[in-house]
Formats: structure tokens, sequence, C-alpha cells
């Protein structure tokens, strides 16, 4: 982990010294926003080798990282390269202002950059007046998350904030939704919201909550990644009732918050390696930040058909 007083000239030089790295900020500044393997393709070292050049670039500020649901996506950062000339530094105001809009647009648009597997288009507008399901569903996370790591103790507080409203939006269906409803699958496909809920409830048992404990105790946990998509097929979410799931949920949730109630500056920063690639337990907060607005946009769609279907 790198020394935080450390000049950042020395941070830059570092990072630059190298032409594998170099030939990664050059291909996004080509490409902004290239995944991991998309920004890995084609070079003949390792992807393991590569992922540490790219930890070097995230430490110099240089690559910002931009969790989009379960996606990582990296842009250049022309900013740092203002204290040294380099071919990075753009040639013109234009150049530099469509390198840092680029950025800052990823970032904008981050929460709506989900993986497709189980979402569908978010509600739009406002919830119902009265709706507490919906209201808690569609309550929107802090501008300070958007999808890059989680790095100080207000981004760690706005986390914590929306992954606890996720806990109450389904202690709220616990409430409204009766127990042999939930079952019916959006017509595109995807997940039914019975579904949602034995996948959040597994995912929290299985990754979140296990993941942070570790960020906690190792000094360098490599933690897997869970195959959600597998796990609902041969666990059969549909043929269980749901109810348990939505109360489990709940349960590990409120661990995992106990959890991150002990994390500061130094543990955001802590080096991980999450499903395969090097990050910042920051950056895996953000990720499970990311998963939670997976889902919930696409749960308020479920929740939103199952009362029209079920009107007077």
């Amino acid at each position: 982990m790198p020394n935080r007083t450390e000049d950042p000239v020395d941070l830059l030089l570092r990072a630059l010294a190298d032409g594998t790295r170099r030939a990664l900020l050059d291909r996004l500044r080509d490409q902004p926003g290239l995944t991991l393997t998309a920004l890995l393709e084609g070079f003949p070292q390792t992807r393991q080798a590569l992922s540490k050049h790219l930890a070097l670039l995230e430490d110099a500020e240089l690559v910002v990282p931009v969790w989009r649901g379960r996606d990582k996506h990296h842009y250049l950062n022309p900013a740092p390269l203002e204290a040294l000339p380099a071919r990075w530094v753009m040639r013109s105001a234009q150049q530099a202002q469509a390198a840092s809009a680029a950025l800052r647009e990823a970032v904008a648009a981050a929460p709506d950059g989900m993986a497709q597997a189980h979402r569908a288009a978010p509600p739009r507008g406002k919830a119902p007046a009265g709706d507490a399901v919906a209201a808690a569903l569609l309550q929107p996370p802090s501008p300070l998350l958007q999808g890059q790591p989680v790095l100080n103790a207000a981004a760690l507080q706005a986390a914590c904030a929306y992954l606890a409203g996720t806990a109450a939006a389904v202690r709220a269906l616990l409430r409204a939704l009766p127990a042999d409803a939930g079952g019916q699958a959006p017509p595109g496909g995807g997940f039914a919201l019975a579904e949602h809920l034995w996948h959040l409830a597994d995912i929290e048992t299985l990754g979140w909550r296990l993941r942070f404990e570790r960020i906690l105790v190792e000094t360098k946990p490599s933690l897997p990644g869970v195959d959600g998509d597998r796990l609902a097929r041969e666990s059969r979410y549909l043929e269980r009732p749901w109810r348990p799931a939505a109360r489990r949920f709940v349960a590990e949730r409120r661990q995992t918050l106990a959890l991150l109630a002990r994390f500061d500056d130094a543990v955001l920063r802590r080096p991980v390696v999450f499903a395969g690639a090097r990050t910042r337990a920051g950056g895996v907060l953000a990720a499970c930040v990311a998963h939670d607005l997976d889902h919930r946009p696409a749960m308020a769609e479920r929740w939103a058909a199952w009362q029209a279907r079920n009107s007077v």
C-alpha cells in the first residue's frame, strides 16, 4: 500500500515509469470506461501482472475506477498530470475538457449503469403518495455515491445509510406483500420479486458480510465473487417461500452494517483482491452499493406491477 505522505509527483513518476502502464493510459485516453477485461485485452503479460500495473495507476489517481452494477469501468484522470509534462497532458483546453467530461459523465451516470441480468428499466418519477414500499425502494443514494471507491468518512456514512435503506425497503415489503405473492416474473425476463429477495439474502450471507469481515481481520484478503445467477437457478427460488429469505436478509444486513461501523479511512484504503481484480476495501463497498442499486429499481417495478394486477 502506498505511503499517503509521499510526494504526489513521486507517485506519478513511478506510475509513468513503465511502458505497460503508459500503454494502459493510452488505451483509456482513447477508450474511456473500459472494463478490466477489455482494458487488458491484447497485452502479453498475465492478468495478475497487469492488475498490479493498474493498481499503481489507481494509487497515483491517474485511473479512476467506477462501479456500474457488478462491473468496474476505468477512466483516465488527467488532473494529476498537470504537475508534470507528459503526452497525456492534453495539448489543448478542448482535449483536456473532453477527457475530464468523460470521467464526470461516467461518475454521474454510474447508478444507471447497472448489470442487466436482474433489472428492468427503473421506474420514472417519484413514488406514489403513501406508498411506503416504493418510496423506500426508489430513495436515491447520496451524490457522494456515484460508483467510485468509498475512501472517506462522509462517503462511508452515505454508503451505510443507503445499505440500511435497502433493509428498510425489504421490511416494508414484509409488511405489505402477501406471502403467496411475488412469484410473477417480468414479461421481458429477469427476476420475480421473490427471486430478488432470495438473491439479496444469499449474496448478503455468502458475499458482502463475509467480505467485510475478512477485510477487517486480514492484511490483504482475496475475496471471491459469487455467481448469483447460477445460485438462483440451482436454488429454485420460486419453489420456496420468500418471507424467510427477506427476514434473513434484514438480519444479515444488520451484521454487515455493524462491520462497516468499524471501518475508517485506513481500512477503506486497504488493498484487496476482489473477484480476481485488485482494488481497495472502499471499492468493495462501492460494489456493494452498486449491487443494491442493481436490484432496488427492478424490485420497485415488480411491486408496482403486483399492485396494478391487484388493484380494485
